[in-house]
């Protein structure tokens, strides 16, 4: 009996959410891998996500010795791109890059169809982003301490930017204004460069956002940056002290990207990627390129990687909690 183009679309459809139901893992052909493994990108192409992955992935592709062949799904932070990832085949063919925003989707939907811990192996965080604490360039505060002071002598009168209600921006401001105990007003924008835009024209008067997203306003002057989000200062800007350092204690806000494959991978694939990765991540090369990008080498695997995402969860959960969010 022949089929349809439709009709071998659905089965293959229906075959892996089988085998991922199941955690069938359909062991790679001798010398994986033998054929182009696709990447699923959970942001739109020219993002600061896919940039990133677009710096690596002909290093990866070389090392590996098959062309890792990039597939965008954006939409919903990333949700679409982890669930077409759980549906996939767990042979070693597909695998996933997702990024902080997956610590935030459990506490945001009630229905998240997935979980990234029990449904995917973490194979490797790749890079990092630092999230700053950037101001209006006009702002009085040239120091975390003295912000902290202002919005304690004027309660609810500084306006703090943020990407939208439930963004990191917005939860890494909600946390930072809980561990210093100040009191300011959340102004919600419709994306992160509308609330750079308002930031840079005085509507609010200060933002925690990655840097990459505003390196370049805070070189030209129309923006100052008073801490950075890191445990330790940023390798772009490692003049400017980190918030830790500016005397809020145990403050961390760090974004990062990261590769995952389905569950029922079989070890052998796994193995194998962490080995191309291991020794992509460490060439000098490759860690000035990922700089150049606006990013962070921040390579971690395996059991440390998972360990990190629980706590950067914990930490999300904290600022959800304090922001008063209700998953929809």
């Amino acid at each position: 009996m022949r089929l349809n183009s439709a009709a071998k679309y659905l089965l293959a459809a229906g075959v892996a959410v089988l085998a991922n139901q199941w955690s069938f893992a359909a062991s790679p052909a001798p010398g994986y891998p033998s054929k182009s493994i696709r990447m699923i990108v959970g942001q739109q192409a020219g993002s600061a996500l896919d940039n990133s992955v677009r710096t690596i992935s002909p290093a990866l592709s070389e090392s590996l010795g098959a062309q890792v062949v990039i597939d965008n799904r954006p939409g919903v932070g990333g949700m679409i791109a982890m669930q077409l990832g759980r549906a996939s085949i767990p042979d070693g063919y597909t695998i996933i890059n997702a990024g902080s925003p997956q610590m935030i989707a459990p506490f945001l939907y009630k229905k998240l169809d997935y979980d990234l811990f029990s449904d995917f192996v973490a194979i490797a965080r790749l890079t990092t982003v630092q999230n700053c604490l950037v101001t209006n360039s006009g702002f009085a505060p040239n120091s975390v301490k003295s912000l902290i002071d202002l919005a304690k002598a004027k309660p609810g009168q500084i306006n703090m930017a943020s990407a939208g209600v439930g963004s990191a921006s917005h939860l890494a401001g909600i946390l930072f204004s809980v561990v210093t105990d100040i009191s300011v007003l959340h102004v919600p924008y419709k994306g992160g460069a509308s609330a750079v835009t308002a930031l840079i024209g005085n509507e609010s008067q200060f933002m925690i956002t990655p840097l990459s997203a505003v390196i370049d306003h805070i070189r030209a002057g129309r923006l100052k940056v008073l801490g950075m989000g890191g445990q330790s200062r940023s390798l772009q800007m490692p003049g400017v002290p980190t918030i830790q350092e500016g005397g809020v204690k145990d403050y961390v806000s760090v974004g990062w990207n990261g590769i995952f494959a389905p569950k029922g991978t079989p070890v052998t694939a796994v193995n194998r990627l962490v080995s191309a990765l291991t020794s992509v991540m460490s060439k000098k090369d490759m860690q000035e390129q990922i700089l150049r990008a606006g990013v962070e080498p921040g390579f971690i695997a395996g059991t440390e990687f998972t360990g990190f995402m629980r706590e950067d969860m914990a930490r999300f959960g904290r600022a959800v909690k304090a922001a008063k969010l209700t998953a929809q």
